[in-house]
């Protein structure tokens, strides 16, 4: 089913605040909680909303190193090496992008040192032909699920 205006205007609002109760969603939107808890359900039921997430300050739970990773692997490896990149606590992202390397993925540690042992142990085991790592130095805009 299509989203109308009321829809956008609440999935904006959620992805705001993810805290927000329906109650204010619905003072704000003059409608009635009901209308408001119903929308959301059917979106959640939809897959529309697929979840909702804390973003957490990860330098206060001693996760001081970020990288972005630029990857290179074959083809027939890389369903096996996506779904253990997925299982992997320490990796918060992966995406197939276009052109060379075609993976991208986030990874992240306590310090550059230990970050470089995860690499080292737990990612290049996994065939890849070639890692492109890029240290982010500071994070100016933090979305929803990417912490």
């Amino acid at each position: 089913m299509g989203q109308d205006d009321l829809d956008q205007t609440i999935l904006r609002i959620l992805q705001d605040n993810g805290k927000i109760s329906i109650e204010e969603i619905a003072d704000m939107l003059d409608r009635s909680p009901s209308t408001i808890r119903d929308r959301i359900r059917r979106m959640e039921d939809e897959r529309l909303i697929l979840g909702y997430s804390a973003i957490v300050d990860m330098e206060r739970l001693g996760v001081d190193a970020e990288a972005v990773v630029f990857a290179e692997i074959d083809t027939g490896l890389e369903g096996k090496a996506i779904s253990a990149l997925l299982s992997m606590d320490s990796v918060s992202e992966v995406m197939k992008v276009t052109g060379e390397p075609r993976l991208m993925f986030r990874v992240r540690a306590s310090d550059r040192k230990e970050l470089l042992r995860y690499l080292d142990k737990n990612i290049r085991p996994l065939g890849f032909r070639r890692l492109d790592v890029r240290l982010v130095l500071d994070r100016t805009v933090i979305y929803p699920g990417f912490v």
